[in-house]
């Protein structure tokens, strides 16, 4: 990963975030779907589009020189808040003791992460772009808690469709975890090698 200091695209009305704030609604109309309704087809349709207009919104931001420092903060919180609803979804409709500490540990540090950025961002005007094992987290993340939405939604009486499920979804939990904290250690180091770097170059 290598820092960089990005010129940034000054306008706020882009393609790229417009797309991040759809995705923020999106996600956060799932939640609301998720408290009415439960894990039924609607809202777990929302969050699977919410991520995979992930894909865009960030293609479309280099493909047309967009980046910008609204998008800069609005792209990971829509990411953020869609990962949020979809474990948090699944803790409380399972109510499981096991699944409820993983994911608390897992939105720990996601949010944590989120802080570290901005922390860096505003002090040293450093932008770190995801490693190659943060981008594997990500997609880890979103096929498995979708996937397990989903799967649980088989079920109208909300428990799990059959003995696998549980311990499946503790190892796919696990998984995700592990590269969890992995990127997010690399990725604190990076920052702080970087500032460090930048820090030596001021007179």
């Amino acid at each position: 990963m290598n820092p960089t200091r990005r010129q940034h695209y000054h306008r706020i009305r882009t393609l790229p975030n417009a797309l991040s704030a759809a995705r923020l609604c999106m996600a956060l109309v799932a939640a609301v779907l998720f408290l009415l309704t439960g894990p039924t087809l609607l809202p777990i349709v929302l969050c699977v589009s919410a991520g995979l207009l992930d894909l865009l919104d960030g293609w479309f931001a280099r493909r047309m020189g967009q980046v910008s420092r609204l998008g800069e903060h609005l792209d990971p919180l829509a990411d953020k808040v869609l990962n949020t609803v979809i474990y948090l979804a699944l803790a409380l409709f399972l109510g499981n003791t096991w699944v409820l500490i993983m994911v608390i540990l897992l939105l720990l540090r996601e949010w944590g992460m989120t802080w570290v950025r901005g922390h860096f961002q505003q002090r040293h005007d450093i932008t770190l772009p995801a490693g190659k094992l943060g981008k594997w987290k990500m997609l880890f993340q979103s096929l498995f808690g979708n996937g397990f939405l989903l799967w649980l939604s088989l079920r109208p009486d909300r428990r799990p469709p059959d003995a696998a499920f549980l311990p499946t979804l503790l190892l796919a939990l696990g998984l995700i975890l592990l590269l969890s904290y992995l990127s997010a250690f690399r990725y604190i180091s990076s920052l702080q090698a970087a500032a460090r770097l930048e820090s030596g170059k001021t007179p």
